[in-house]
């Protein structure tokens, strides 16, 4: 069997760790947009709350759009920014080739589904999206049975306090309407574009055939070493499951030396 180099191996490692740090730059890129949309806004004392989403009102499917990148305030945005970040990063680490649709269909859906469900006020904010992401990384988890999905969504929704106390009314002034729709809309990517984490393990590359040489060799060798008629020789699959045996009796020709099955 041919094996990987140490100089392969760290090159492979290393290519994994630059993966999953670049992994997170999409989300810090939208995380400072919103940074700096709330710093213009501070900075020219303008309210932009009129831009969120107003519930079946057409007009307010505006917000669909730009209500997440509004927030009330500091707190606001302080607590969605981290995980905005965090989630966002395993995702695109966990799930590359389904990313970009999981977070533009959270995106949205989470928006409409505000847009139906919501109190006759202006909802801003990026918690639907927030909730949305973790909501897949979960959803996905327990359908799929996807351990690290599941252990990292269970850890955001540790770290990120208050994440189902979100999904009931509590506050006047907090969208549990918008969290509710993020969650929804996590479950919809889940069912859609969910995927297991584990990868197939590569096929055991063929190794190249023997020279003439080493196949004389090879049977002299067999021929010196073995005496009798028959032997039992134990060997291991690469399968599902690694750790079962199997027996196959084999006979020593003695013309070619070879063992004959």
């Amino acid at each position: 069997m041919m094996q990987a180099t140490p100089i392969q191996s760290r090159q492979d490692l290393k290519a994994e760790h630059e993966r999953f740090a670049y992994s997170f730059l999409p989300g810090t890129l939208f995380v400072g947009l919103i940074w700096l949309v709330a710093l213009l806004s501070y900075l020219n004392d303008v309210n932009l709350a009129w831009l969120g989403i107003h519930p079946r009102d057409f007009l307010g499917l505006v917000g669909v759009f730009l209500g997440p990148l509004i927030h009330s305030g500091l707190i606001h945005l302080l607590s969605n920014s981290f995980p905005l970040v965090l989630l966002s990063g395993f995702i695109l680490f966990l799930h590359r080739p389904v990313a970009l649709r999981v977070f533009v269909l959270v995106y949205v859906l989470s928006g409409l589904f505000t847009w139906f469900i919501g109190r006759d006020a202006y909802h801003v904010g990026a918690s639907g999206v927030v909730y949305g992401l973790a909501g897949y990384l979960l959803f996905n988890g327990v359908m799929r049975r996807d351990r690290a999905g599941l252990a990292i969504s269970l850890a955001i929704l540790f770290l990120y306090s208050g994440l189902f106390y979100g999904l009931f009314p509590s506050e006047e002034h907090i969208s549990w309407e918008g969290h509710l729709g993020g969650l929804l809309a996590g479950l919809v990517a889940a069912m859609l574009y969910g995927e297991h984490v584990d990868k197939q393990q590569p096929a055991i590359p063929v190794e190249p055939p023997l020279s003439r040489g080493e196949l004389l060799a090879q049977q002299s060798h067999q021929s010196s070493t073995l005496a009798g008629q028959h032997y039992t020789w134990r060997y291991t699959l690469a399968s599902d499951e690694p750790t079962k045996k199997y027996n196959q009796k084999a006979r020593l020709n003695t013309k070619t030396g070879m063992l004959e099955t």
